[in-house]
């Protein structure tokens, strides 16, 4: 075969593989998912481009060395010259440059002109250097450099590979910014970047934006990922109608790898200055945190001001555990007035208690003590809880089924205890047993058992029983049957359902008048409730009941995976006898019937969901109570929200909420709660976000009703004031933030809230 026919048959094959190329669909690029979190670079250009294979596997220290150039001369002494395109290479590393001249007995490259170093997360350029191919040591002069894991760029006027992952930089400047834009820049006349401590140390470091020097330190040290370090955190400032400006300084202490602290001090401009500290440890077995808050002599109030909370949680073995939660505050108006977290604000009981546990795979043991400050104090004693002191119970279900049948335990003891106030002892238990029969087309469970609560009364009237008791034995018919079809809407397919339910109850009536009420209280009814045992919350009452729950369930299925897509039940109560026991002992109740609850949940999208309730009350024509919320939740931090809440007589308000994206860079966001019947705004949030490639900064307002629960001179126990707050953060990616901390008041008031991410 001649060259021409060499060439001929090349050219045939290359034609026909394009002809068949062409045939040939390229394959679908990989779906992106919108609900991902983006990238903190995502506005960013490119990072520049590295042409070589940086996944080198073996052990860098047998590495061999790869020399390459246009031209290679060999001179006396082992040396090596490489002129045109000169490289050297080894492992992860590459050298090249204009002129490379290679020590074979020291392995020290030298290089000259045009000189470009590359390892797998750094890069630099310069006018010459050398580098030690064996020791991962080089220096370099007049360099630029790229920090590709940091996004950061910079240049120095020498720059010193010390070791694998240390690299120090004399007269340098340094920024994340892309190419030609220095919103802001660090420079220090040395800076040390660590990977293997994570540590970057600048000295005579000076913060400039744009070109305008606004900080100095003659010694900064600042984190390069996300471990610990003790130092000085950037500081936090906002501002409010109850408390003026807010400055907070905090400091980290790394004390060891399983426990740190943080002291911050926090001035305030019209109350003084607070003092928080903050300590956290995680042991094998154990963790926790201890806060301690304390502002001497508020400047309004003129009283030491305190706080202080405990959660500890130990894990003994798999089944013994223990809890601590504990929180403590100096005065009522303490939350309000220095609270960091915005929804302890409304609290009116602060818990105290401490818990055991000892769980096995069909029993359990608990053994607890609670307390509460009450910090609402126009509550009155008799409608403030008691302390438990302690509280047991001993909950087991047999592993046992003879016949099917299953048996179930619930008991407690406990000590209620409280000042001028009648106090017990109380002893429960609620055995029960059932026979669940399960088909692929029903489901019917009986159920039988009996409720025991005997009391022993201490500064109790003495013209009744210090020690009643109640026994009330009580059974149950659960039944629900299942339809279902194959159902399309538009193009997608559902399997639909019907389900029917019927719930029969009997309790047996006890009359239980002399009884005090130690944790009883009437539970809010909805769909739910129509298929419990007791229609009232804790064992102070048991009540008599001769009832039937009737309930219909529809549900659409994915038929693939069988997720629920839409979910609506409604139901109804039949009362075929008066209920006499009551909470308060009052009239028996008469209805035959009790109001109509309602429930919806709907996700027939990913974007799209929704959720309602209802509670209906047709003897009166009129709705007791009424939830709604839809979701528009297209992908990461695209949300929009809106809910609503009525409770006849007492509740009608609007909720709305968005987070939302005008352009890659520009977010807006926004909540607006209103009360509809007193016609109040009861809070409105504001915030505008700018995002670009090396910095951002957030701008937030909120608005909101203060209640103050006080008695003084200078206002009365109910009124209520508006509180503004402004807060401001910026951010320097990749290297600190200034401001306030926006992101707890983000997340409780707008729901679904992400945050942006940091890398």
């Amino acid at each position: 075969m001649n060259i021409r026919h060499l060439l001929l048959l090349t050219a045939l094959f290359t034609a026909a593989t394009e002809a068949h190329a062409e045939d040939v669909a390229p394959p679908d690029p990989a779906p992106v998912d919108p609900y991902a979190p983006i990238s903190a670079w995502a506005v960013c250009p490119p990072q520049p481009k590295r042409d070589y294979d940086l996944n080198f596997r073996g052990d860098p220290g047998e590495a061999p060395t790869h020399l390459s150039g246009d031209l290679a001369e060999r001179e006396a002494g082992g040396k090596l010259i490489l002129i045109g395109n000169a490289e050297a290479r080894r492992g992860a590393q590459r050298l090249r440059a204009e002129r490379i001249t290679y020590s074979e007995t020291d392995q020290v490259a030298t290089a000259e002109g045009q000189v470009r170093y590359d390892e797998s997360t750094i890069g630099l350029s310069g006018s010459h250097g050398t580098m030690w191919m064996d020791k991962d040591y080089g220096e370099m002069y007049n360099t630029r450099f790229w920090l590709y894991d940091r996004h950061g760029r910079g240049k120095a006027k020498k720059a010193w590979l010390l070791e694998p992952g240390v690299t120090k930089f004399r007269n340098a400047s340094y920024t994340t910014c892309p190419k030609g834009n220095n919103s802001w820049r660090v420079r220090g006349s040395k800076v040390t970047l660590d990977d293997n401590t994570g540590t970057g140390v600048a000295r005579n470091a000076r913060l400039s934006i744009k070109g305008i020097p606004v900080l100095y330190s003659p010694y900064f040290s600042f984190p390069l990922d996300d471990r610990r370090k003790t130092g000085l955190l950037p500081p936090s400032f906002g501002s409010s109608d109850n408390s003026g400006f807010e400055l907070r300084t905090p400091f980290y202490l790394n004390l060891a790898p399983n426990y740190d602290a943080m002291i911050t001090p926090r001035y305030l401009e019209k109350r003084g200055t607070q003092l928080t500290t903050d300590f956290r440890y995680l042991l094998p077995q154990q963790e926790g945190k201890i806060r301690l808050e304390y502002l001497r002599q508020d400047d309004i109030t003129e009283d030491n001001r305190s706080r202080i909370t405990v959660r500890d949680t130990t894990r003994f073995s798999s089944n013994l555990t223990t809890n601590i939660d504990y929180d403590r505050v100096s005065d009522s108006r303490y939350l309000q007035d220095l609270g960091d977290s915005l929804k302890l604000a409304s609290v009116s009981f602060l818990k105290r208690a401490g818990k055991v546990d000892y769980t096995t795979s069909w029993w359990q043991l608990s053994v607890q003590v609670d307390d509460y400050q009450t910090l609402d104090r126009t509550i009155p004693l008799g409608s403030r809880p008691y302390k438990r002191l302690p509280r047991t119970t001993f909950n087991l279900a047999s592993p046992i089924h003879p016949l099917g049948i299953e048996s179930k335990l619930k008991s407690e003891a406990v000590r209620f205890d409280a000042d001028k106030r009648v106090t017990a002892d109380r002893i429960d238990l609620w055995p029960d047993i059932s026979l669940p029969i399960r088909r692929s087309a029903f489901e019917i469970t009986p159920k039988t058992g009996v409720r025991y609560t005997s009391y022993r009364l201490d500064r109790q009237d003495s013209a009744i029983s210090s020690n009643p008791s109640r026994t009330t034995p009580f059974a149950s018919l659960d039944s629900t049957v299942y339809f279902e079809r194959n159902i399309s809407i538009g193009s997608a397919r559902y399997t639909h359902t019907l389900e029917p339910r019927l719930f029969y109850l009997y309790v047996q009536g006890k009359n239980q008048d002399d009884i005090p009420l130690f944790d009883a209280s009437q539970p809010t009814f909805s769909y739910r409730e129509l298929f419990k045992e007791n229609r009232f919350n804790g064992a102070d009452r048991m009540g008599d009941a001769n009832q039937a729950a009737l309930a219909l369930t529809t549900r659409l299925l994915d038929p693939d995976t069988g997720a629920e897509k839409l979910r609506a039940s409604v139901g109804e109560l039949f009362y075929f006898a008066n209920r006499n026991v009551t909470l308060n002992n009052s009239q028996p109740l008469t209805d035959s019937t009790s109001d109509i609850a309602g429930e919806l949940e709907i996700a027939l999208s990913r974007s799209w969901t929704g959720k309602a309730d209802l509670v209906w009350n047709r003897r009166d024509t009129v709705t007791e109570r009424a939830n709604a919320r839809v979701q528009y939740h297209p992908g990461f931090r695209k949300i929009a929200n809106l809910s609503y809440r009525y409770i006849n007589g007492s509740q009608n308000q609007i909720d709305a909420s968005i987070l939302w994206p005008l352009t890659p860079s520009w977010q807006v966001l926004g909540r607006w709660y209103y009360d509809i019947s007193d016609s109040q705004k009861l809070e409105t949030l504001a915030g505008l976000e700018y995002d670009s490639c090396c910095w951002g900064i957030r701008f937030v307002t909120r608005d909101f009703v203060d209640t103050v629960n006080r008695n003084n001179n200078k206002s009365k126990i109910g009124d209520s004031k508006s509180n503004r707050i402004f807060m401001v953060q910026v951010v320097f990616k990749g290297l600190t933030s200034f401001g306030s901390n926006i992101e707890t008041l983000l997340q409780n008031g707008i729901l679904g809230y992400s945050e942006r991410p940091t890398e």
